[in-house]
């Protein structure tokens, strides 16, 4: 077949899942062109693995931070705004590559572009996506936050609403409409073991000082911290600025911090590690994922102390329970949207 694969760059996640979706598409001999939407580039180890594809890069919609570790709203909708001109141009450059390639299918992974009604009308189009299984029925939610999730569900109709079909990837079964995660090659063949550290992803500045204030705290605790760099920080810190690294340090942790991001949830309970996260504040997403990890018994929503998150055993029962699930999730996804795209729109 020739295939599209649509990608919002802006989430790492939805990069991770094409590299696991990749192998399975290149074992039976695919074409692909692989279409990257979003006001921040691929990583290098991302751009080195789909070498071998087509690869078509636009500009997308980005998300604003408010400066305090959550995202601004008003900032975001601002930024849509500016960049609404841009957007429409990457429609009209899309629509005349994708006319071109004719493709078989479209897969669709949270991208504006490939997700859009006005995109290549007439081609069957698999939508995949975490935010898919946000919105199916029968989640549990936290609570008194209808306005947040309104605009999720808003964003989410946005992005997906040129789709035949949506299958939504969960680090949990929560529902049967759920599909499971897609463990990315580097993490699903790592040797796992525990030397102890703590492998902490921030995203935005306001989250880094109580990551230090533990450290200064714990000085005999080693902590590898993915982000950007201060000018101070314990001699136990050591900023990583390269994304090909996390896999093996994270196989190699004791506990992972971070954002409430869906991929790293799933990556590191994967591997058996202690999950401590903070949502994005104003990210209804991230907070959905932390209260459904608590929910679940899969970790800590880290409110207050560092220390206190971390104090916390992995249920192993549970670990071993769910990890055929997460080790076929690229293959059963993989092999659910041939099916859809064989049985067309």
């Amino acid at each position: 077949m020739r295939i599209v694969y649509g990608i919002q760059s802006t989430g790492k996640g939805h990069l991770s899942r094409f590299l696991g979706l990749k192998p399975f598409f290149d074992e039976d001999g695919h074409e692909l062109m692989v279409i990257a939407s979003g006001y921040e580039d691929p990583p290098e180890y991302f751009l080195e693995e789909a070498n071998d594809c087509r690869y078509e890069r636009f500009l997308g919609i980005s998300y604003v931070g408010d400066g305090e570790g959550g995202i601004s709203k008003r900032g975001s909708i601002v930024a849509f705004a500016r960049h609404l001109p841009a957007l429409l141009a990457a429609y009209r450059r899309a629509q005349a590559l994708i006319t071109e390639f004719a493709p078989h299918v479209i897969v669709s992974d949270f991208d504006p572009i490939t997700g859009s009604i006005f995109i290549a009308p007439g081609i069957p189009k698999v939508g995949l996506s975490h935010q898919s299984a946000l919105l199916s029925p029968g989640m549990y939610h936290p609570p008194r936050m209808h306005i947040e999730k309104f605009f999720t569900w808003a964003t989410v109709r946005m992005f997906t609403d040129g789709l035949d079909h949506k299958l939504g990837c969960h680090f949990y079964p929560a529902n049967r409409w759920c599909m499971p995660p897609i463990i990315r090659p580097a993490v699903r063949d790592a040797a796992t073991e525990n030397r102890g550290h703590i492998v902490v992803y921030h995203t935005l500045p306001g989250m880094l000082s109580e990551v230090l204030g533990y450290a200064e705290r714990h000085p005999e605790r080693r902590l590898i911290v993915y982000g950007n760099e201060p000018q101070d920080a314990p001699e136990n810190v050591r900023f990583e600025l390269d994304r090909g690294r996390f896999a093996p340090d994270l196989a190699a942790a004791d506990a992972y911090v971070g954002t409430a991001g869906f991929q790293s949830i799933s990556e590191a309970f994967y591997l058996g590690k202690k999950i401590a996260v903070k949502p994005l504040t104003g990210q209804y997403e991230q907070i959905w994922n932390a209260a459904q990890l608590e929910h679940h018994g899969m970790g800590r929503w880290h409110r207050d102390s560092l220390e206190d998150a971390l104090d916390q055993e992995v249920n192993r029962e549970l670990h071993e329970r769910l990890l055929p699930w997460f080790r076929d999730g690229a293959r059963t996804c993989y092999e659910r949207i041939l099916s859809l795209a064989r049985r067309g729109a």
